[in-house]
């Protein structure tokens, strides 16, 4: 997909079975089917026919530590993605062969976020099923999965505030360097990763951002649950334009840029929220 937008949902619950069949029955049940995959597996490739009439396979995937529920649709626009269930896979040792099993405690605190979605849309979902219909999606999604913090954005805007291009060390050969993309700022335990088209927050993080955050120049709806849904254009076309820009930093200013991560200064402190601490 060349011309592309990404939408990425975190929530702080853990993936249980329940929730795990809502989430996959919402993706394939709303608008119809607008967005239902037509493959799933765990892992690419992805080659499994999804049915949507029997989705006890993907529940089961999903439903285990570590696992991916990775999904594709082809036509008539192409979207691609997965729902991961962060929480750590158990891992086991023996002390001696043909010992009893035990426990190894992970080397690494478990994520604050156990539960995230990644998406890729072919731009041409702005136009059918349209920027209402994406919109919609969004929020329903976030929802089902009760996200804490979410953004669907032209991939573009995204690369631009997210985006840091280096020059390092060839591995190989000496004195050459690389040109090497890193994607930084992007966990939002550390701080909002910026303002998009559409934005999610959940109730933790509305009230961490503050009263203010009904205020900012966007359209701004209060969600059951306290959480914040806020756009800032009619389409995702018009979300790069210098009016959107320009409003996203007065955004920003209001709510504080302390909380807010920025490309141009990579290494500038930024507050975690608290409830991710």
């Amino acid at each position: 997909m060349k011309q592309r937008l990404q939408m990425q949902l975190f929530s702080l619950y853990e993936v249980t079975r329940e929730s795990a069949r809502e989430q996959i029955q919402a993706l394939s049940d709303f608008g119809g089917g607008t967005f239902r995959p037509e493959k799933c597996d765990t892992a690419e490739p992805v080659r499994e026919i999804f049915n949507p009439d029997d989705i006890e396979e993907p529940v089961r995937w999903l439903s285990q530590a570590g696992a991916w529920f990775q999904f594709k649709k082809i036509k008539p626009v192409r979207i691609e993605g997965w729902i991961r269930n962060e929480h750590f896979a158990p891992m086991w040792t023996r002390e001696r062969k043909g010992g009893p099993l035990i426990p190894v405690p992970p080397k690494f605190p478990e994520p604050k976020f156990l539960t995230t979605w990644t998406i890729w849309f072919d731009a041409k979902v702005a136009k059918n099923p349209g920027a209402e219909a994406l919109s919609d999606f969004f929020v329903q999604m976030a929802q089902v999965a009760r996200a804490e913090y979410g953004y669907l954005a032209v991939e573009s805007d995204r690369r631009k505030k997210n985006l840091l291009t280096v020059k390092a060390e060839s591995p190989t050969t000496k004195g050459e360097f690389l040109t090497v993309d890193n994607v930084i700022g992007e966990d939002p335990s550390k701080g909002v990763p910026g303002l998009y088209w559409l934005n999610f927050f959940g109730p933790e993080y509305s009230r961490w951002l503050g009263p203010e955050l009904r205020s900012i120049p966007a359209d701004v709806k209060t969600l059951d649950g306290e959480s914040t849904f806020v756009r800032f254009s009619s389409s995702p076309g018009e979300s790069e334009s210098g009016d959107v820009l320009e409003r996203q930093r007065a955004s920003i200013d209001l709510l504080g840029e302390s909380k807010f991560f920025h490309v141009e200064l990579p290494n500038e402190h930024v507050e975690q929220p608290p409830f991710t601490q």
